[in-house]
C-alpha cells in the first residue's frame, strides 16, 4: 500500500507539534517541581528553627539579618529582618521574613528572597512559604504581604472634596442610630 506524500508530511507535522508539547509541559513540570523542592530563601538561616521557640531564640539561632531600614521604617525591621504585626484572632501575630540578599525593607517582599516565619504570642507556630499560604492565611486570615506593603506605599487621596470615613476609635462612645432616639418624650 502506498501512502501519498500529502499524509505523510501531516503525519511528520502532527507527530512534531505532539512532541513538542509533550517537551514543553515536561519543562514546565520539573521547573514547577524544582522550584517547590529547591531551598526557602534563607534557609541557612532557617536550619535550627524548632516549632514553640519564643521570637529572641529563633532570632538568636538565625543570627543578624541583611535588611536595613531608614529611621521611619525602623519599626519595620527587627534583628536586620523585615516584620509585619498583625492583631488577629485573638492574638499577636509577628511575621518575620528571614532572607540572606542584603537589601532595604521598603523593597516588596518576593518569595524568591525571603521566607516567612510565623509567631502567635512570641511563640514560633511554622515558617516557609507553603506554611504561610496553607495554614498562616487560612487558619489565622493572615494578610498576603503583597497587600500590606501595598496598603502602606498608598499614598492618600489628594482630592479633598472627598470625605474619608474612619470608623470611630473604641473608647469613643459609639453615637445612637436616630440622634432623635436620644430625645425623651
Amino acid at each position: 500500500m502506498q501512502i501519498p506524500c500529502r499524509t505523510l508530511a501531516y503525519t511528520h507535522k502532527t507527530t512534531h507539534m505532539k512532541s513538542a508539547i509533550v517537551r514543553a509541559v515536561a519543562v514546565i513540570f520539573l521547573t514547577s517541581v524544582a522550584a517547590c523542592s529547591a531551598d526557602e530563601a534563607g534557609s541557612a538561616r532557617l536550619k535550627e528553627l524548632k516549632e514553640g521557640m519564643t521570637m529572641s531564640q529563633a532570632l538568636e539561632s538565625m543570627g543578624q539579618g541583611p535588611l536595613t531600614a531608614t529611621s521611619s521604617d525602623t519599626m519595620r525591621v527587627v534583628n536586620g529582618y523585615r516584620r509585619m504585626r498583625y492583631l488577629l484572632s485573638g492574638g499577636d501575630f509577628q511575621v518575620v521574613f528571614a532572607r540572606e540578599i542584603p537589601g532595604d525593607v521598603k523593597e516588596p517582599v518576593l518569595q524568591a528572597k525571603e521566607t516567612p516565619l510565623v509567631f502567635r504570642n512570641d511563640t514560633l507556630l511554622g515558617w516557609g512559604w507553603r506554611y504561610f499560604v496553607d495554614e498562616g492565611m487560612p487558619k489565622y486570615q493572615l494578610p498576603t504581604p503583597l497587600r500590606a506593603i501595598d496598603t502602606m506605599t498608598t499614598p492618600l487621596p489628594t482630592d479633598t472634596s472627598k470625605k474619608i470615613e474612619l470608623a470611630p476609635s473604641p473608647s469613643a462612645p459609639a453615637a445612637p442610630a436616630n440622634p432623635d432616639s436620644s430625645k425623651k418624650s
